[in-house]
């Protein structure tokens, strides 16, 4: 999946998204940490509709937040016009692909979390996404990547559909229901989603829009191999958001990188 098509997907998944994930909390004390010890703004990769940009800001730390798709950042230039001056003050957002980024400045803490990078499907494009990364990360900076694992990587899988979401919409009186499938590719290191999401109307009406996305998982010593071809080490690795020691079975990672 190309980089356009990812903004593409998003574009549907827009309308879904902060029913959906808008109120996971669990990484925000994390990132708030490493915010706090920088002394530049947040460089944040994938801000979408600001689930981590707004309390970040409204911590008193300055964001760029940048974001593939026209439709999440519309949602988070939204937001930020309901927020009180004070917070407006602190965000910049910036429409551009990760692969394209070229801020003429350095962060000392620069953040792609919630398995954003696991969407750069290629060697290509996970090297041209690290290469930019990098060339934004102060000497002294952490780069914090938050990564998808499936259960068993090594072993082809499937996953039946399942209810993943059944909400109401505060915003439309809909009800909204999620099902998720898929499907593991071990050799290519690709997982295959599909989302179907229901949306039924007070008056009984319903639609459902089907989204197709694709994930590509690291296994264990890739991701560092790949740090170390830009200049760059791995400081912490841990699972979930209190620094958890990795597991065998962990199906979400946190890497730290800074330069070596």
């Amino acid at each position: 999946m190309s980089e356009r098509r990812l903004s593409d997907v998003y574009a549907d998944y827009s309308r879904f998204y902060d029913l959906y994930v808008g109120d996971r909390t669990d990484d925000i004390p994390l990132y708030l940490e490493y915010a706090a010890s920088s002394t530049t703004p947040v460089l944040e990769i994938g801000a979408g509709t600001g689930r981590l940009t707004l309390p970040t800001a409204s911590a008193g730390h300055q964001v760029v937040a940048v974001d593939i798709s026209p439709s999440m950042l519309e949602i988070l230039d939204a937001r930020l016009a309901e927020q009180p001056e004070v917070t407006r003050r602190q965000v910049r957002v910036v429409h551009v692909d990760m692969l394209e980024l070229d801020l003429g400045e350095t962060f000392d803490f620069v953040l792609v979390p919630f398995f954003t990078f696991n969407y750069l499907l290629t060697s290509e494009a996970q090297n041209a996404a690290l290469d930019r990364l990098s060339a934004h990360l102060s000497d002294s900076g952490r780069l914090v990547l938050d990564l998808f694992v499936p259960p068993t990587p090594e072993i082809d899988s499937v996953l039946e559909p399942e209810v993943r979401m059944d909400a109401n919409d505060p915003a439309t009186g809909d009800r909204v229901r999620l099902w998720t499938a898929a499907n593991v590719d071990a050799a290519a290191r690709i997982e295959h989603r599909t989302q179907w999401f229901e949306v039924t109307g007070p008056d009984g009406a319903s639609e459902t829009t089907e989204i197709n996305i694709d994930r590509r998982f690291f296994l264990p010593g890739e991701l560092e191999r790949l740090a170390e071809d830009h200049g760059l080490r791995v400081l912490e690795l841990f699972t979930g958001y209190r620094g958890e020691p990795p597991k065998p079975d962990s199906v979400q990672l946190v890497y730290v990188l800074g330069h070596a």
